[in-house]
């Protein structure tokens, strides 16, 4: 004979189990459409850096870094590469990949994006793919910021795992054999997020911090600065 206790406990059950299929579909349809709402959010004004350097350095080699950001830590990336290939002897213009308009006045490009929901952000896939037959004749360096190598976990393990997950599906998309790949860590405070970005990175407990290696970025810049000269 079924107790009071068993009886309610039956009862409820399908009122748990409908509670746990709308919470799944909610969660699904984040996932999905996360990727296309969140672009639709452009970066804050304060997030962009554009400049051009190196214009002292007679002679020296003229090199694109045509970058996206969603929050500005890659933007800040973008400008240290720019400043320490100017201290190199090249010059350098610095700009979001969607304002490119021309890349034949240059020696070489550097591309790089975050990794944004697995992906690239389209600024600069939308470049590499729209001069992918220019970019053919040049060297091009390629350079992610992530979360994913962080300083107690960069290992050749996990960037060789980086490269396959992140760079190589972009190299097979647009033809592109970069003369270097950078794997710089990032930034991600959730401060800097929208809404729909705040509630799905909780959901996935990612871990908050400023990553950024300036070193390494620094010494990632000289190895680009040495393979142009």
């Amino acid at each position: 004979m079924k107790t009071e206790e068993t009886k309610r406990c039956a009862a409820e059950r399908p009122a748990r189990a409908l509670r746990s299929f709308f919470c799944i579909t909610f969660i699904a349809a984040l996932l999905i459409t996360l990727p296309v709402v969140s672009h639709a959010y452009l970066e804050k004004p304060g997030d962009v850096i554009e400049k051009t350097c190196g214009d002292t350095n007679i002679g020296g080699k003229k090199i694109l870094i045509a970058y996206d950001t969603k929050h500005g830590a890659t933007s800040s990336i973008a400008d240290q590469i720019a400043d320490v290939l100017c201290a190199d002897g090249f010059q350098v213009d610095l700009k979001m990949a969607r304002n490119v308009t021309d890349v034949s006045p240059y020696h070489a490009v550097i591309a790089g994006s975050p990794i944004y929901m697995f992906n690239w952000l389209p600024g600069t896939t939308n470049f590499l793919k729209k001069y992918k037959t220019a970019l053919a004749d040049k060297p091009v360096a390629l350079f992610i910021t992530c979360t994913y190598l962080k300083d107690d976990n960069d290992t050749p393990d996990r960037r060789a795992h980086a490269v396959e997950l992140y760079i190589k599906p972009v190299m097979d998309k647009t033809g592109i054999e970069p003369i270097s790949m950078g794997i710089l860590s990032g930034e991600f405070q959730y401060g800097e997020l929208y809404p729909l970005e705040y509630i799905l990175m909780k959901l996935a407990k990612f871990e908050e911090g400023d990553f950024r290696n300036w070193n390494k970025i620094e010494a990632w810049a000289h190895e680009v600065g040495l393979l142009l000269q």
